[in-house]
């Protein structure tokens, strides 16, 4: 019995939804180095160094899984589009897995995430270095030194923050937890269990909370939360590498159309887009000389570590391409919204892409009647004292 229901070709709704929703690929923990900071120290007391960077290893189940939903060829009770996008969505589930399981191994990690977020395309390379040189006109961004940042505000007075915009916006059960596995100062969305993680010693200034809250509560979160009312479980999660793009660049174009958006961020996206387009062959120490040029020292680690997160050795080459959807990702966006402005309410009908808003038009997903705008935003910010 155990070896036909391996085989079989045809699932129903909830049972591949159960399937999926018992794979462990935690990406983003895996690929943080556990010596990291130690790593950082060597590189900066030293001319010559290059990061050997060691990692976590994690044990699941997923093999098993996966082997489960590898047979499946049809969902057989819903319409043929929502089949396809799940069938598409395991091939895809087991791609991350492969790419998770592959951290330090240069050549897979590299490999794998070329062929899931794909690299640069020449225009978006010359984009990225026009806003390197301070060509921003067209992005309506603001200088940090003219923000007037507020107060600094600390976990406690945070954690009462998020209370309000989860009740404002209707968030039911969302929470703020603190996370040890999150990085300093650091937030990061839980969609499973609906709570935003935060660095227990986290500060920010007024101005960066309301930044913070517009991209991880008004984008990721909002966009989760109405994919769980769809009635498809994949589109409250993270589902096929093509919906990156939307996910980051309408939270980029979120903050912009609120006036927070800021040079510095605009920057710093761009430079990662830069840096993968150049950094495949570069060592961990050439791909930090080349952004020296137009990043300070800090920021110039930063972005090479996020292009160079995953692999073992950093003097070999390899690149991890993943954020390159940030700046992709915003200009795409920009584009379509201002093609259509009806898009983005259509968008915030769960985590999907352009292509599926489509689906919203026919019916097949729900339009979303929970998108806040600018004056709500407002209003949501004054109550809260921010």
């Amino acid at each position: 019995m155990e070896i036909f229901n391996r085989k079989k070709k045809t699932l129903k709704l909830d049972e591949v939804t159960k399937l999926l929703s018992e794979l462990r690929i935690p990406t983003a923990l895996v690929f943080t180095p556990i010596n990291l900071e130690s790593e950082k120290k060597k590189f900066f007391n030293s001319d010559t160094y290059n990061p050997i960077f060691e990692y976590r290893i994690v044990k699941n189940n997923n093999k098993e899984i996966l082997k489960k939903l590898s047979n499946v060829k049809e969902i057989v009770d819903v319409d043929p589009r929502i089949s396809d996008f799940y069938l598409q969505l395991i091939d895809s589930k087991k791609e991350a897995s492969d790419l998770m399981h592959s951290v330090g191994n240069n050549e897979e990690i590299t490999d794998i995430s070329v062929h899931r977020y794909g690299k640069p395309s020449d225009k978006l390379f010359r984009n990225a270095a026009r806003v390197l040189r301070g060509k921003l006109d067209s992005y309506n961004v603001i200088d940090e030194d003219t923000i007037k940042k507020g107060d600094i505000l600390y976990y406690d007075d945070i954690v009462k923050v998020f209370n309000i915009v989860f009740q404002e916006l209707g968030l039911d059960g969302w929470t703020v937890n603190k996370s040890i596995n999150i990085a300093k100062n650091g937030v990061k969305i839980g969609v499973k269990r609906k709570e935003i993680l935060v660095d227990e010693n986290i500060e920010r200034t007024k101005f960066k909370l309301r930044k913070t809250l517009i991209h991880e509560v008004g984008t990721h979160a909002l966009r989760a939360h109405n994919g769980l009312m769809c009635g498809f479980d994949a589109f409250s999660n993270a589902n096929l590498p093509e919906y990156l793009d939307v996910e980051e660049g309408l939270a980029t174009w979120n903050e912009n159309s609120m006036g927070l958006l800021t040079e510095k961020w605009l920057k710093n996206k761009a430079a990662l887009a830069w840096a993968i387009y150049l950094g495949e062959d570069l060592s961990f120490r050439e791909l930090y000389n080349v952004l020296l040029a137009v990043l300070p020292k800090y920021s110039a680690f930063d972005v090479t570590y996020r292009v160079k997160r995953g692999l073992g050795d950093t003097h070999d080459r390899g690149i991890y391409s993943k954020d390159v959807a940030y700046f992709r990702g915003f200009r795409k966006v920009k584009k379509k919204l201002e093609e259509n402005p009806r898009l983005y309410n259509q968008l915030y009908a769960g985590k999907i892409t352009f292509k599926q808003c489509e689906w919203v038009e026919d019916g097949l997903l729900p339009m979303p009647t929970n998108v806040p705008n600018k004056d709500k935003w407002l209003e949501i910010f004054e109550k809260a004292g921010i």
